[in-house]
């Protein structure tokens, strides 16, 4: 079994321990690792910052904005664990202008 899908079984694993409806466990681990791809990009940054092009980094950092933060509120509401909030005030659930 590859590491993504062995890490997103034991999510699942790890979740099903509660009393969860069925098939939230799996669509934890599912909004968990998803975005494996954009994990390792970020990885990658704090690794070779010093080698990245500052449009390299602008690039790699909206994709991970566009991409991640949705996979992460989705996993927290249904973990139980409440919905997203806008603890900065930063005006983070309100739409751009």
């Amino acid at each position: 079994m590859e590491r993504s899908k062995f890490v997103k079984t034991r999510i699942a694993e790890a979740f099903a321990e509660f009393e969860l409806t069925p098939g939230v466990p799996e669509d934890i681990a599912f909004h968990m690792t998803d975005w494996e791809e954009d994990l390792f990009a970020f990885v990658h940054l704090y690794e070779s910052a010093e080698r990245l092009s500052n449009n390299e980094i602008r690039e790699m950092i909206i994709k991970f904005l566009t991409h991640v933060p949705n996979h992460v509120a989705a996993a927290k509401k249904l973990a139980g664990v409440g919905p997203i909030e806008d603890i900065f005030e930063v005006g983070a659930l309100l739409d751009d202008e």
